[in-house]
């Protein structure tokens, strides 16, 4: 059974039920639980300190490359 909407809590005896369906529509899926800020802000510190070392050895390889075309450029002529 899936539950597609409507009152979550009933008041009395009458009154809509909601949705239900035997089987669910094709490309359903059920609503993901939400995620406690703490566990989003580990996600998002780790993530944050990801992207801080790809840019400190992106910005190494970025210097080493233009210190080796300098070498050749000098040793060429």
């Amino acid at each position: 059974m899936v539950y597609l909407g409507g009152p979550r809590k009933r008041r009395g005896g009458a009154g809509p039920k909601g949705i239900y369906l035997h089987d669910p529509p094709p490309g359903y899926h059920p609503p993901r639980p939400r995620i406690p800020l703490r566990d989003r802000q580990r996600m998002a510190r780790r993530d944050w300190e990801l992207m801080r070392v790809i840019t400190v050895v992106l910005i190494l390889l970025v210097i080493a490359l233009a210190v080796m075309f300098s070498i050749v450029i000098a040793t060429h002529g």
